[in-house]
């Protein structure tokens, strides 16, 4: 019996170790979903596309979005989730009052080069705050939006450059953390190479905040919007939205109206 409850025991042991070793290695697959845009899309931004060279010879490409009935100057740079097509926002963009709008395909979605990951994400956003510079926009005048994914490339902008806000839709405190509340029998902190840390961001972060969550999103609990929020050193405005998930909540009547009226003037109404 104590053989039989040994042998047991051991086979569990391996069959753990194996799952941790295979949520270790796939561990990409599982964070980053890189493709093609929509070609129809694609044609139609061509003349608004722009490319942007990054850290280590890479290449990554953006489109700027102009929109000449905003009531402002203000730029949006806009990070979009991890399997989003970003011309989506982009068809979107004239529903934001802000004179501009910039979204970018991360290092292998669309035709960016290289290969997704925490550090190569951060390299592109930094590589496109500073695009944004160099084509006059000035800092006080751009907003680092962030969906999902991107709330961390905002959130590491925000805590690192001069902005003059950030939108952060259905962000997280961080990737670790939202992965260990999936797999809560496996030690993901350890395991995870991309934990995106935004807390840790947030609490440089100086600028104010609008964090919007999603009541039902089960991908990123709102839970971990608030937790970022109230580490974000700045002034933040939190809304969890009613009868959305993470994968609709730009479908809330509220949604535009936050972002516009954060946009207006730096707050959001209750």
């Amino acid at each position: 019996m104590i053989s039989t409850a040994f042998s047991l025991l051991a086979a569990a042991a391996v069959g753990y170790l194996a799952l941790a070793a295979w949520l270790y290695f796939t561990q990409e697959n599982a964070i980053f979903f890189p493709g093609p845009n929509d070609a129809g899309l694609r044609r139609h931004y061509e003349k608004s596309r722009v490319e942007i060279p990054t850290g280590h010879g890479e290449t990554i490409e953006g489109w700027w979005i102009e929109n000449p009935a905003a009531a402002n100057d203000l730029a949006i740079l806009y990070f979009g989730g991890n399997a989003e097509d970003v011309l989506y926002t982009a068809e979107t963009a004239s529903r934001f009052n802000a004179r501009q709008v910039f979204v970018a395909n991360y290092r292998g979605y669309g035709a960016s080069t290289g290969r997704p990951g925490q550090e190569a994400l951060y390299e592109d956003g930094l590589a496109i705050y500073e695009h944004a510079i160099k084509r006059g926009v000035r800092p006080d005048h751009l907003i680092v939006m962030g969906r999902s994914l991107g709330s961390g490339v905002a959130s590491m902008l925000a805590g690192s450059r001069e902005v003059r806000g950030a939108i952060l839709v259905t962000p997280f405190d961080s990737l670790a953390d939202v992965a260990a509340h999936h797999y809560p029998y496996f030690p993901v902190r350890l395991l995870l190479r991309h934990p995106f840390p935004s807390i840790e961001w947030a609490r440089k972060a100086h600028a104010p905040a609008l964090v919007l969550g999603a009541a039902g999103d089960d991908i990123v609990p709102a839970s971990h919007a608030r937790r970022l929020a109230e580490a974000w050193a700045g002034r933040t405005f939190v809304h969890v939205l009613p009868d959305t998930g993470h994968n609709d909540i730009e479908q809330s009547p509220e949604y535009y109206r936050l972002i516009n009226a954060f946009l207006g003037d730096g707050r959001a109404p209750h």
